[in-house]
């Protein structure tokens, strides 16, 4: 570690700068005098806004280098240095920022009480909560602050504007997914055995995680306990690619089988966890009208698909057009109005952009323009979602017995699931290389929660739960595989070197 950053050392005043800047500004705005809030309402407020965007930029190029460093996915890295800044800046109470940050669900729904009713803020805050025990008095009087000081609109706009950087990177993030997603040739190459093995690692951990809801958590809602058995049923295709390729294993049988089946589990697992979100927002619970709604949504998740195809088989090709800003241009519209259809038809954000995606990658491109202009976007406001969710994740939680335990018992509750679809398998197939390989969670699940989060379906216990789940799929995938499998699995089909 020592090594790494003597070797990162020139960009040290950089850091200072920024950290610096962004640290004591936020600072002031918390602590604002009425000759300051004067002086301060002359500028420009966007000027706040860029330079905790360059904070989280500049947290998000830490965690990149210390993953690149020590050959971890780029993920793990910005999402472990979301959760240490943002608990640090929360537990010294540097800002407000930072206090809404972590509360963002709470904060939200008050916000959005505030548009739609006629009380006032500090009504709507008592009225959304009921202080019926010390600790949520407090929270209640520290949130009340945030929304009732002067500098209070400043502090909400700049919430908002994080909240939009951090939905662009989930909007590039899907749809980089979708355009490099060729479902007709995933489907084509995998075997059946590759369908049976994401059908199961999907079904048996939702219905373990649904069991484990609702024996550990009886009082929680109906919806919640939905949503933290899907949030365990995905895997991450692009990290368990990462993991046979780095082991140098990526053309084994168990490999190739569960690098379709993740792939499978994208594709599908998109479209679920789109559902699941349209089962909570109508409050639909009632079994024919989630068949109805089932039934819906593939119709329209398909029609959307053969649309879009159809509308881009009608376009020349890219190369053919002579003016720059057209040959650039057209892809990004055609992915906000197939977005925006998609969306307003109730699939939802984590399925329209990924249907952009499926759709554009049909577009004839011999240059690569359009992952030449998708990846960029990608690479700037991806890292600023992981960081922004790492921030929400609340530590002072997960160290009570009780989260801990309700931790532990979800970590088993997902690998075990991913684990039983291992064994679904042939005979000469090592079931628990399979099994492994599909451990590991990643982009969908932070989305999926996120969304749950602001839409108050999760609260901040089980949003962090879940995360901190997703940070230890990813360690121990590689590490079981690399040492649990090595002296267990056939030479002549998963040979694993330990190191």
């Amino acid at each position: 570690m020592i090594s790494f950053f003597k070797k990162q050392f020139h960009l040290a005043p950089v850091f200072i700068f920024i950290l610096i800047t962004t640290m004591v500004l936020p600072a002031q705005a918390g602590h604002l005098s009425p000759e300051m809030i004067k002086e301060y309402s002359s500028m420009d407020p966007f000027s706040f806004i860029l330079m905790e965007f360059g904070f989280i930029v500049m947290l998000a190029l830490i965690g990149h280098m210390v993953s690149r460093q020590y050959q971890l996915p780029e993920m793990l890295g910005e999402l472990m240095i979301g959760v240490l800044a943002g608990n640090i800046l929360y537990w010294i109470d540097l800002s407000p920022v930072f206090y809404m940050l972590m509360h963002l669900g709470d904060a939200s729904e008050i916000f959005k009480s505030i548009w739609t009713s006629n009380m006032s803020v500090a009504d709507t805050v008592a009225h959304y909560f009921t202080p019926d025990q010390p600790e949520t008095q407090e929270f209640v009087d520290r949130l009340s602050t945030v929304f009732t000081t002067n500098q209070s609109p400043g502090l909400i706009l700049l919430g908002v504007a994080l909240w939009i950087f951090s939905n662009f990177g989930v909007f590039f993030l899907l749809f980089k997914l979708g355009l490099e997603t060729k479902t007709e040739e995933i489907i084509n190459a995998a075997e059946p055995l590759a369908f049976l093995v994401s059908a199961t690692g999907t079904f048996v951990p939702f219905f373990l995680g649904l069991g484990a809801g609702l024996w550990l958590l009886p009082e929680a809602s109906t919806s919640m306990h939905i949503f933290i058995a899907a949030a365990l049923c995905t895997t991450s295709a692009v990290a368990t690619t990462r993991i046979f390729t780095r082991l140098n294993r990526q053309q084994s049988r168990e490999a190739r089988l569960v690098i379709h089946a993740a792939f499978l589990d994208d594709i599908f697992g998109m479209f679920f966890l789109s559902y699941i979100v349209n089962i909570v927002l109508g409050d639909t619970l009632n079994i024919a009208e989630i068949i109805a709604l089932l039934f819906y949504s593939g119709v329209v998740f398909i029609g959307i698909i053969m649309l879009g195809k159809w509308l881009i088989r009608q376009l020349p090709e890219l190369h053919q057009y002579d003016e720059l800003h057209i040959r650039i241009l057209l892809p990004i519209i055609v992915v906000v109005m197939v977005s925006w259809l998609a969306d307003s038809l109730g699939i939802g954000i984590i399925s329209s952009s990924f249907i952009a995606g499926m759709i554009l990658n049909t577009m004839p491109d011999k240059e690569g323009l359009i992952k030449d202009l998708i990846v960029p976007l990608e690479k700037i406001f991806a890292p600023v979602f992981f960081v922004f969710v790492g921030m929400q994740v609340n530590l002072q939680l997960l160290i009570k017995p009780e989260i801990l335990g309700l931790t532990i018992v979800f970590l088993i509750v997902a690998v075990a699931g991913k684990i039983a679809a291992g064994y679904v398998t042939r005979k000469n197939i090592n079931h628990l290389a399979v099994g492994l390989g599909m451990i590991p969670r990643g982009e969908a699940v932070l989305i999926f929660i996120s969304i749950g989060k602001i839409l108050s379906v999760i609260d901040d216990t089980m949003f962090s739960v879940i995360t901190i789940i997703v940070l230890i799929t990813n360690f121990i995938a590689p590490w079981a595989i690399n040492r649990l499998c090595a002296a267990k699995c056939h030479d002549d089909s998963f040979a694993v070197k330990a190191s």
